[in-house]
């Protein structure tokens, strides 16, 4: 417990914030004090230039040699003056004897400190001079302050002082305080922890968002947002993997069985050995159908097949579809309406491979009997909008809300057949790819007669 304490990441935050505040204060007291003694030296270097001034006038008036004391009432008490020959240093006038003269400061106020200079103490001045000429003599003027008894020396010392004494407990209760508002304000982090500790695939646990709409509530939500996407992609995975080995197991109990057959006794019968061979080549071509068409669903889902959207003419590329499946279906009769835009933005692949499958599935769900099929495009407030229509057998009403599913089909048997087989995949990747274009499918069938498919392309994809 305590080592957990000390390692607490509120304990180093406060303490990090103590040790600012205290820097703070250090900073503070040592620009206050430095003002206050910048300001305080320049009025003093002012008196006491104007003090050296004053008593250059009272000497150049009544003549250096014939000042009294009288002569300086206006100076002020606390200030010693002495006034010297420069020459010889002969003493004119002093007014305090324990002074002596002191190096010349013609510039400004300068402080003199000479240990023991006294009996009882040391020698600290702030001292000015000025010299001047008067009957051909020049003299010095050299007037101080005793720095001991200043006030406002005084003060700065008991200042700092003081500032330290009253610092140690505001550091003391910016700790506590800090510390308390610290913890009490990562409190959330340390739940979020404990949740991720919990969290697994088969859980229900999300992190929780307390309404505040702080920093906290939003990274709980993209974490619940990413967690989400996480598990769908999961799901995805698994669903991957289930359908594959679903749709495997068939193929392959086949190709089992026609070696079984063929290691048994066919390979001594050219007619079961062709048969068989002609079922394993069947089931190995079905089985690279699945693998392929359940890899591009997956790429196009992951987002590793890059779309290369541009305008497509949908006329030309309608008339490409029917021409190509009235070559390969003598059965089918294609139709391509006028449309109602020159262009949908999209992958011009994708978008007739979408066509081809569902062309495809009219024309596989009809035989033996002839399909006429209709291309049509229009633009309404969903966006562009491109329905493939038939005239062959409905989709029963109960199917409809799952032919869009991966594997599903509508026959009963639910069993692939040679005449209207297929993985049941095609819609499937017609679903995704509009997904990925931002758009959807929609299937229209009243269960008897007639099946119309429509792709619904966003507007901003659509061009008026």
């Amino acid at each position: 417990m305590k080592k957990s304490f000390l390692r607490s990441k509120a304990l180093r935050l406060s303490l990090a914030f103590s040790g600012l505040i205290a820097a703070l204060i250090i900073v503070f007291v040592i620009l206050f004090a430095y003002v206050i003694r910048r300001n305080d030296r320049t009025r003093q270097s002012n008196f006491l230039s104007k003090t050296a001034e004053s008593v250059k006038d009272i000497m150049e008036k009544v003549g250096p040699d014939m000042v009294t004391e009288s002569d300086f009432m206006e100076i002020p008490y606390f200030v010693s003056v002495c006034a010297y020959e420069e020459a010889t240093g002969k003493t004119v006038y002093s007014n305090d004897p324990f002074i002596r003269n002191l190096p010349k400061s013609e510039e400004k106020a300068v402080t003199y400190i000479e240990k023991n200079y006294f009996i009882d103490g040391d020698l600290n001045v702030l001292y000015r001079t000025l010299t001047f000429k008067t009957g051909g003599i020049s003299y010095v003027v050299q007037v101080s302050v005793n720095m001991e008894r200043d006030f406002a020396s005084r003060l700065i010392k008991e200042l700092y002082f003081a500032i330290v004494l009253f610092s140690l407990p505001l550091v003391l209760v910016s700790f506590l305080a800090s510390y308390f508002i610290i913890k009490s304000t990562i409190s959330p982090v340390k739940k979020m922890t404990e949740t991720a500790k919990k969290m697994s695939y088969s859980s229900d646990n999300h992190f929780h968002v307390a309404g505040s709409g702080d920093e906290f509530d939003r990274l709980a939500e993209t974490f619940n947002t990413l967690f989400a996407r996480l598990k769908q992609d999961f799901e995805r995975e698994k669903q991957f993997t289930s359908d594959v080995s679903h749709e495997l197991k068939t193929p392959i109990a086949v190709i089992a069985g026609h070696a079984n057959l063929i290691r048994r006794w066919g390979k001594d019968d050219p007619v079961q050995l062709e048969k068989s061979l002609g079922r394993l080549t069947a089931e190995v071509h079905t089985m690279q159908a699945i693998v392929d068409n359940l890899l591009q669903i997956s790429r196009l889902e992951r987002g590793t097949i890059k779309l290369e959207k541009k305008p497509v003419p949908i006329m030309e590329l309608s008339q490409r579809l029917k021409e190509d499946t009235e070559a390969w279906a003598d059965t089918a009769t294609v139709t391509v309406t006028d449309m109602g835009t020159e262009t949908i933005v999209c992958d011009s692949e994708l978008l007739y491979e979408s066509m081809t499958i569902i062309v495809s599935n009219s024309v596989k769900y009809a035989k033996p009997n002839k399909v006429n099929i209709i291309i049509e495009e229009k633009v309404t407030e969903r966006g562009a909008e491109l329905s493939i229509m038939d005239d062959g057998p409905g989709i029963k009403k109960e199917a409809l809300p799952h032919v869009l599913e991966r594997f599903y089909r509508a026959d009963e048997s639910h069993n692939r057949d040679k005449e209207k087989g297929g993985s049941g995949l095609g819609l499937a990747i017609v679903k995704t790819i509009m997904e990925v274009h931002g758009g959807r499918v929609q299937i229209d069938s009243d269960g008897v007669k007639g099946t119309t498919v429509t792709m619904i392309f966003p507007r901003e994809e659509g061009k008026r």
